[in-house]
């Protein structure tokens, strides 16, 4: 049981070690449930248009070919979005428990969602509450304080700023 602690809290720590130096902001929700996920935004530009990537690591959630995502910011407003399946992909590890080995596989799924400049700038002042279509259950999360829209939109600034520091 200490070697199944012990890998969590050194899985956790290299999780927000890479989110140092990636432009991703990430949460887990339920952390050890068997609906946990982690979760990980970040912002892209392609082709004059702006999308948020999420990502969720989980034993069982993926996106579907064609997802959404709701989002409710500070102010009240309710944004939606229609995003594509970028990836589904596992990985697999193992955890040594006495002298047996317990496989442990997770899935990571992929998802882009456009995203307008009007639509960013409600981002600024945060996010309280977002869901994800993701299969077979819906990821719901709400915040008591903004975790991710601020984030988010320094993300969106740096993007729509990089082609002119070219």
């Amino acid at each position: 049981m200490k070697r199944l602690i012990l890998f969590v809290i050194i899985g956790a720590m290299s999780i927000a070690i890479n989110d140092v130096t990636a432009q991703t902001v990430s949460y887990t929700y339920k952390a050890l449930a068997a609906e946990g996920c982690s979760m990980k935004y970040s912002v892209a530009k392609q082709n004059e248009k702006f999308y948020i990537i999420a990502t969720v690591q989980s034993d069982r959630m993926k996106f579907l070919k064609e997802s959404t995502m709701m989002i409710r910011t500070a102010n009240g407003d309710v944004l939606r979005f229609s995003g594509e399946l970028i990836d589904n992909g596992t990985e697999s590890a193992g955890i040594v428990s006495g002298n047996m080995v317990i496989p442990v596989t997770s899935i990571i799924s992929t998802a882009q969602f456009e995203v307008s400049p009007e639509q960013f700038e409600l981002l600024k002042d945060g996010i309280i509450k977002v869901r994800l279509t993701t299969i077979p259950i819906e990821h719901e999360r709400e915040f008591k304080k903004d975790k991710i829209g601020k984030k988010l939109y320094e993300f969106y600034l740096n993007a729509k700023n990089k082609e002119d520091d070219f």
